[in-house]
């Protein structure tokens, strides 16, 4: 499998090798780094947006602090506010029950008076008088005074009751109208807080997206960089390999022959000598002697060495620009894979399999064709 993909990669794929022109290259890097620019200021952009949507977010969350710190303040007042109203309840009941024990007992005395003071004129200035005297009558007027003192001050204790009364009315009537407020006020920032939460949640998002959409723009920052790099060493190797095809080029006519012998079987269309048929070659064979050392033609990096269908044991030199030259028919290889050849270094040599003269097959491709070896050749 590896001589067919490696044959096939040789030959054929590189048969592309020029479809970018260098300019094609100049023009796709200027067009990336535009890109690459574009994407960089973007990312600066975004980066001022997020910086924007981070103190928005902070300013958001001591706003939101600020409205939860008097939310609670205001329950707390709440709390306080209903002991307060409880307290004035208890009072109003307490001086309520006060008052009417008051008025009661002022009454009672009124009443208790009222008799004693009907009963004491009858009994002291009418029919009785004659019978009276004046002792007894002064003993009763001391009683009757003395229980006049005590509706007197059960009068002013009904007064001072109905006093504090009022007082404790018009406290627990300012303290409804404060929890009433307290309530509104409360509610309005119970609303603020669910506003400043939303207002949150949105300064979160924003900045949570904007920096989705800076990592974003880095990972394409990072993939315009690495691609850059790849088009300009894409770029280089074409510039080389342009080069490399150009110094090529000019040493058609020119090139050493791989190994002293005579040429068998010419490039193209030769008739087969025991069948009446003719057959393609895209090279030509040298008949040379057994052993003879078979020499690179030209400087390049050995692509491929080994055994490969009936080129037998083959090496394949990548000369650059697109060339390659094909040694077949070895009986050794002196190369290795990856390792680098000059001009008449030798590749390998030749085996003929115990008759005195052996055959090398020489190949040249250019871009992955196969062209006449005798146009290349001193």
């Amino acid at each position: 499998m590896k001589f067919y993909i490696t044959i096939a990669v040789v030959l054929f794929i590189n048969c592309g090798v020029y479809g970018k022109s260098v300019n094609d290259y100049k023009q796709e890097i200027n067009s990336k780094s535009q890109e690459l620019d574009s994407v960089q200021k973007t990312i600066q952009e975004k980066k001022l947006q997020k910086e924007i949507y981070q103190k928005n977010e902070e300013s958001t969350k001591k706003e939101l602090n600020e409205v939860e710190s008097k939310v609670s303040s205001l329950k707390l007042k709440g709390a306080a506010l209903k002991k307060e109203i409880t307290k004035a309840q208890q009072n109003l009941k307490r001086i309520g029950q006060e008052l009417r024990f008051a008025g009661w007992e002022k009454g009672k005395w009124k009443d208790t008076i009222n008799k004693e003071a009907d009963l004491f004129n009858r009994y002291y200035y009418g029919y009785f008088r004659v019978f009276s005297d004046l002792v007894s009558e002064k003993l009763y007027c001391e009683v009757l005074s003395k229980k006049k003192e005590y509706m007197v001050r059960a009068e002013k204790k009904e007064s001072i009751y109905k006093i504090s009364l009022g007082k404790w009315q018009a406290a627990q009537k300012k303290l409804l109208e404060l929890e009433t407020q307290l309530i509104k006020t409360t509610s309005q920032h119970k609303d603020l807080k669910k506003q400043k939460e939303k207002l949150l949640e949105t300064a979160i998002g924003k900045r949570v997206a904007a920096e989705n959409e800076i990592r974003e723009l880095e990972a394409s920052k990072q993939e315009l960089k690495q691609l850059l790099s790849k088009l300009s060493k894409e770029k280089k190797k074409s510039e080389q390999e342009i080069a490399a095809k150009k110094a090529f080029k000019e040493k058609r006519k020119q090139l050493p022959w791989p190994l002293t012998g005579k040429v068998i079987t010419n490039f193209g269309r030769n008739k087969h000598p025991d069948l009446d048929t003719y057959l393609i070659s895209n090279g030509i064979k040298i008949l040379s002697q057994n052993s003879a050392v078979v020499k690179a033609v030209s400087g390049g990096e050995v692509m491929f060495c080994g055994e490969f269908r009936a080129y037998g044991q083959m090496v394949i030199l990548d000369h650059g620009g697109g060339f390659y030259t094909i040694y077949g028919h070895l009986g050794e290889i002196s190369v290795k894979e990856g390792g680098k050849v000059k001009t008449n270094d030798p590749v390998g040599t030749l085996n003929s399999n115990g008759d005195k003269n052996a055959v090398l097959y020489f190949e040249v491709r250019s871009d992955g064709v196969a062209e006449d070896p005798m146009l290349w050749l001193k």
